[in-house]
């Protein structure tokens, strides 16, 4: 097993789990799209993989869902909408200037 420091500035996991109206779940908020449209962001401003928006099939908080776990911050976000993804983009999704890029130092 090999051991290193994350190669990622930032790390943006999107709960995106669908039960199919079975139970409450992030995906009966659109959780989904959420992700496509903050990658997306990521992929324009050309940040990503540096910083890194991904799936994350169950974060176990799906009654409060959409749900947003953020790293190096150690932030949670819960009830995201579509409308609040300009937000979360201007909050995360932007240069971090203090940490080497991803294959540097």
């Amino acid at each position: 097993m090999e051991t290193n420091k994350t190669p990622y500035q930032r790390q943006i996991f999107v709960c995106t789990n669908n039960a199919n109206g079975e139970k409450a779940s992030c995906g009966d908020h659109k959780g989904e799209e959420v992700f496509r449209q903050l990658r997306e962001i990521a992929k324009e401003r050309k940040l990503h993989p540096n910083i890194r928006v991904a799936q994350a099939k169950c974060l176990g908080q799906c009654a409060k869902g959409v749900n947003i776990m953020v790293y190096p911050e150690n932030t949670w976000h819960s009830d995201v909408r579509l409308q609040d993804v300009p937000q979360l983009a201007e909050k995360y999704i932007k240069s971090i200037i203090s940490l080497p890029l991803r294959g540097e130092g």
